[in-house]
């Protein structure tokens, strides 16, 4: 007994070692505001990490509360791949902050910066609190599991993602008060004022340096709100195709000139066209995660989705109805009651906010085919998407499952549910952006919906070939070359050149 409660015990060490790391990381990450507002005669470039490096420390803060809600409320989940996972906690504790922060955003500038203080130093002594043996055994890379067994191809093609999607770095706006950087990256206000508050708050400190405040919105517009969205079509992928494979998507969609065309005309689409897929994956995960806790996060989804566009709630309701009739078709009334139940706190914060603007719902005369201009004009202008027209015939055949369908297309391993849940999806969304509101199904989302469907012939290729790895290779390497010398990479370095060190 005198042995196990010594004070120098491992448990003991163990938690000292938790502690100290994750007090001085965190609170490191934390004085960046205070360093850079304190040195604002940096290089820009310097500024731009320092403030990246905030952002993605905010995110992480993200993950922690969304891990921290999901013990709290006992939701336990299945998952797909291990992204699936870290993508549902950013989300979740997002939309938390969110939450939090437009209340905090009701108080004057003096206490909105108290508060911001008081808020992340609470929740950093709380996350640096070893108070569960599990938090100190887990590290961050375990989250990322679905990375640690990649071959020399697929880092080589990672590195040319990150490489690629960093240089894309869009121009930034000229110098502006709030109000005006508003309109600069939403001019047909679409986006809610929670929205907002939220980016304000978060941003707060940089509040009082125009330069500061203008380069802290452009890097979380780029870099945390699309580069949730390609951790997102990633996620997507692995539903469908294996992992190199979705690799290969996420580079055939960011080496597309589109996706640095659309960030330089219009910079709204950041958040109005990249909504679509995060739609999607939701139906997706509701339906995979085998847990009717679930509707909390797609209650949430809704809320955010009104608050984005509040013609998208039309859609959140017909997501409702899909997932009830269709995607939970296999469970009982009891569970699917259980999930709008969850869901409920999402529904009615939605519910009030789209009554509350109803006088921003644009309805359209006649049906607008806008959307499809924009799939025709992307699959013309990239080669990789020429293959999204046998990605179609592949997906239609597979789900009628006729003779001849079978006949050709019995050795490819995707799951039929899957491929049914994708074609009610996009069709629906179609038919959404051609009725309703176009903006629901162009830009981004265009982009994302051509390179997943052009990737499907290359997985039917690559199941056939099996057990011929070399060949396999080879063709993965010529499919990485069409996307880099289509990717138009030397004008995104002169671009970012221009930004940074003009």
């Amino acid at each position: 007994m005198k042995n196990t409660l010594e004070f120098n015990s491992r448990i003991f060490w163990a938690k000292t070692k938790f502690f100290s790391f994750r007090f001085l990381s965190y609170f490191s990450f934390l004085l960046i505001p205070i360093w850079v507002s304190k040195a604002v005669n940096l290089h820009p470039l310097i500024q731009a990490v320092l403030l990246t490096l905030y952002a993605f420390f905010v995110c992480s803060q993200w993950f922690l509360l969304g891990k921290e809600i999901d013990h709290r409320f006992k939701i336990y989940f299945r998952v797909n791949s291990s992204i699936d996972r870290v993508i549902y906690r950013i989300f979740l504790g997002m939309f938390f902050f969110l939450l939090l922060f437009n209340l905090i955003s009701l108080l004057n500038y003096k206490w909105i910066n108290n508060s911001f203080w008081i808020v992340w130093s609470m929740l950093g002594l709380f996350y640096s609190w070893p108070t569960r043996g599990k938090i100190i055994q887990e590290s961050v890379s375990s989250n990322f599991g679905e990375f640690r067994f990649l071959d020399s191809f697929e880092k080589t093609l990672l590195a040319l993602i990150l490489v690629t999607f960093v240089v894309t770095f869009p121009e930034l706006p000229p110098l502006m008060n709030v109000d005006a950087l508003k309109l600069y990256f939403d001019p047909m206000e679409k986006m809610g004022t929670p929205i907002w508050n939220f980016l304000t708050v978060n941003y707060f400190p940089f509040r009082p340096y125009p330069a500061l405040f203008r380069l802290s919105w452009s890097i979380h517009f780029y870099f945390v709100q699309l580069g949730l969205f390609l951790f997102l079509f990633y996620a997507l992928l692995r539903y469908f195709v294996s992992r190199r494979l979705s690799l290969l998507g996420v580079f055939a969609l960011v080496s597309s000139w589109s996706f640095s065309k659309i960030l330089v005309t219009n910079n709204d689409f950041v958040f109005l066209t990249t909504f679509s897929i995060l739609w999607l994956w939701t139906n997706l995960w509701t339906a995979k995660s085998s847990t009717y806790r679930s509707g909390l996060f797609l209650g949430l989804v809704g809320y955010w989705a009104t608050l984005i566009n509040v013609s998208f709630y039309l859609m959140f309701l017909f997501q409702l109805c899909l997932i009830y009739f269709i995607l939970l078709k296999d469970k009982n009334r009891w569970y699917k009651g259980q999930v709008l139940k969850y869901a409920l706190f999402g529904i009615v914060l939605s519910t009030v906010y789209f009554l509350n603007h109803l006088d921003s719902l644009e309805w359209i005369d006649s049906m607008s085919l806008k959307v499809l201009a924009y799939f025709k004009q992307e699959y013309a202008r990239k080669a990789f998407f020429s293959m999204s027209f046998i990605g179609v015939t592949m997906v239609i055949m597979k789900f009628f499952e006729d003779k001849w369908s079978h006949k050709y297309f019995k050795d490819i391993f995707i799951e039929k549910e899957h491929l049914k849940s994708l074609l009610v999806c996009l069709v629906s969304g179609l038919f959404f952006s051609i009725i309703v509101d176009p903006t629901f199904f162009i830009g981004f989302s265009t982009l994302w919906v051509l390179a997943l469907l052009g990737l499907l012939p290359l997985e039917f290729i690559f199941q056939s070939l099996h057990r011929l790895r070399s060949r396999r290779n080879f063709i993965y390497l010529l499919y990485i070359l069409i996307c880099l010398l289509d990717s138009h990479f030397e004008g995104r370095v002169k671009l970012f050149v221009k930004i940074f060190f003009n």
